[in-house]
Parts: structure tokens; sequence; C-alpha cells
């Protein structure tokens, strides 16, 4: 077990509790901030509860264990409990860095960001002040979220593979509409043909099932001077704290395809209790002709629906296999919450009015490299 590197002593004395407003009474909106070790039985029933309530947030990034995971990891974590009135209508977990600001929770590795359950009545300057934040910067925000939806400057989507009514309902689809999978069953017959029968585990514990997936991720970035988020050491510490995991509601999945005694491909995500989430996918690069990451797909798919999962959410992205296997995609949303009064929040708010502008000025590809460079001007999501 890591530790979590946090000093001893009762929360009341790091975090002061948010007091309603002057004159509001106990039936005000208001915000409360805990640390994570804080959240008690009862609270971690509710977040559950308000998790469950929208099907939107099946994602395991929304679930209690994710949000577990990376807290025991960083000491940074603060979640905000949302209240109408009397009664708790939300969670905001967010990371509290220098300056006022916050991040995400597992910022530049979560795909889904932002409050769980919901806002209630509270505005962006109600949930950042009861928070001691300026400013909050999201790049994968829930668009049926009216305060992620309202403060964003960039609209984008996570495609993702619907299950809810079955496997054979997903796949007679796609086969129908496209010919990846078809294509894709030529190639693994191909494979079984030239290395060996295929063997898949939906959750394999083999050392080499990670030492592969490291090797293959790193293999493909060579020579770019990007560096594997992998590597980075709390990254490296979460992921591995969650592929340790295997919960009812919530568990890593390290799912492997072998050709005989050959590892081909390997995937580490994870699921909620309703969700499978692909998250780092990597492959043999000698064997990239025969599409054995498609194959993992297709097998992670009937897995999905085997194990009663509503859904495989692909992530963000437009890459042409996503496109390809997804039946439905959630939409997302890319933004920040500001203090209206706070200089960080102007830098902020031009940003998206420049956004505005060169959308209807620019091609797509120029458009993304002027939102990342501003990214990396603004410090948005750094860790």
């Amino acid at each position: 077990m890591f530790s979590n590197g946090r000093q001893a002593g009762p929360a009341s004395e790091r975090i002061p509790k948010r007091k309603p407003g002057k004159g509001a009474g106990m039936l005000a909106n208001r915000v409360e901030r805990i640390l994570p070790e804080d959240l008690d039985k009862g609270l971690k029933a509710r977040w559950t509860q308000v998790q469950r309530a929208d099907t939107a947030q099946r994602s395991p990034f929304f679930s209690l264990g994710f949000l577990q995971a990376v807290a025991r990891h960083r000491p940074d974590l603060e979640i905000g409990i949302l209240w109408q009135g009397q009664r708790i209508c939300g969670f905001f977990p967010f990371h509290r860095r220098p300056g006022g600001r916050g991040v995400p929770l597992a910022g530049p590795i979560a795909d889904y960001q932002g409050i769980v359950g919901s806002a209630g009545g509270l505005s962006a300057q109600d949930l950042l002040s009861g928070c001691g934040l300026t400013h909050y910067d999201y790049d994968h925000g829930l668009r049926g979220s009216p305060l992620m939806a309202w403060s964003a400057f960039r609209h984008t989507g996570s495609p993702l593979i619907e299950l809810s009514a079955g496997h054979d309902a997903w796949y007679d689809a796609r086969r129908t509409a496209t010919s990846a999978i078809k294509t894709t069953e030529r190639k693994m017959r191909k494979l079984t043909r030239d290395i060996g029968p295929l063997r898949f585990t939906a959750h394999d514990t083999a050392p080499d099932a990670w030492d592969s997936l490291i090797a293959w991720k790193r293999a493909a970035l060579g020579g770019k001077g990007v560096r594997l988020i992998l590597d980075t050491p709390w990254v490296r510490d979460v992921t591995r704290d969650i592929h340790d995991t295997d919960g009812p509601a919530f568990a890593g999945r390290m799912s492997t395809l072998r050709a005989g005694d050959r590892l081909v491909a390997v995937h580490f995500g994870m699921r909620s209790d309703a969700a499978w989430h692909w998250w780092f996918p990597a492959y043999d690069p000698a064997v990239s002709a025969c599409s054995p990451g498609l194959g993992l797909l297709m097998m992670c798919a009937q897995q999905a629906a085997r194990d009663g999962m509503a859904e495989l959410d692909l992530g963000r992205g437009t890459e042409r296999y996503k496109r390809e296997f997804a039946s439905a995609t959630r939409p997302l949303c890319e933004g920040s919450l500001e203090r209206v009064l706070a200089p960080q929040g102007a830098a902020r708010r031009l940003r998206k009015l420049l956004h505005g502008v060169a959308r209807d000025m620019l091609p797509e590809r120029h458009l993304d490299l002027k939102r990342r460079a501003f990214n990396r001007l603004l410090g948005a999501g750094r860790m």
C-alpha cells in the first residue's frame, strides 16, 4: 500500500467548512469542502445514488472507486459537497493547485470530468467560491451538465458501443453498416493460421501483460519526443492500484489476446457496474497487419455484454476504428469555469471569445493547434 502523503490531523483543521451566505438560512444552496478520507458511509452511499440516477454518469470515471484510487496517490485532492437546501445533489472532486487553480479529478488521464450528480441551483461563481478556487479548466465535461455546457467553447463527443440491447444487437447493426467487423474477423482467422489458436482473457494478471503494454506504448512514441503518460509516477501508481482492484461496483481490467502462446494485444481499462471504459490499448507491432487490437476490442465488447454492462465506452476521439465500431456518442465539451474578477478569469473569457471568432475562419486542424497552444499558455489541466 502506498502512503497518500497527507498530514495528520482532523479535517476541520485543514479545510474549513463553508457556511451558508449571510441570511441564507439552512435551506440555502451551498458548498461544503472535505477531503476524500472524510467521506463517511452516508456520503459514500449518496455519491453512488446520485451517480446511478444519471445514465450519462455510468462511466467508472464517476465512480467512488476511481476517486479513492486517485486519492491514495494525490494528496492535493479535495471534494466539494453540493447542497440544495438540506439535500446533497452532487459532488465536485478536484485537485487544488497553486494560484486558486482547480484541476479535474485525475486531470490528464480522465476521460470524464466535472460534477458527480448535479449542481442543483449553484452557479459557476457559487461553485468556485465555495471550493476556494479562481478557475477550473476541463476538456472532458458532460455536455448534459448545464454548468459545463454554458461555460464551454468547444463541443466534442465520446464514441461508445451501446450494449443495453445485448451484444448481438450491436454486432448485427455494425456488421451491416460497416465492413470493419467482417475485415477484423477475417484477420483473426489469418492470425490463427499463422501463429496459433486465439485465447482471450478478460482480466489477465500475468506480469507480461503490463510489461508488454508499457513496452508497446513506448515503442509507438519512439522518436516523437513525447513522454508516455503511464511513466508519470502518480499515474503509474494510480493505474497499478486500479489494476489490483476488483469489486462489484468498480474494477480494473487488463484484457489480453494471445495467439498460441504469444501475446499479441493488450488493453488496460476499468469498469463500473454498468460501463466498461476503453483506456490504454496496445498491440504487438510485428503483427499489426492482422489488427490484433481490433480483435481484442471485439472480444471485450462481447465480454462486457456478458458481464451485464450497458456500454463499452471508447473514449473521446475521431480515430477511424471508433467511428466504425461505435453505435452511439455521448456529447462532451471543453471549457472553463472562472471567477468574474480574477485575472485568470479574464484570460479564459478572452480565450473563449477568440476561439469563437477563429472557429468561423480557420480549418479544424489549425483551430486545434491554436487550442493546444492556449492550453499550454494557460496551464490548463497541468498537474
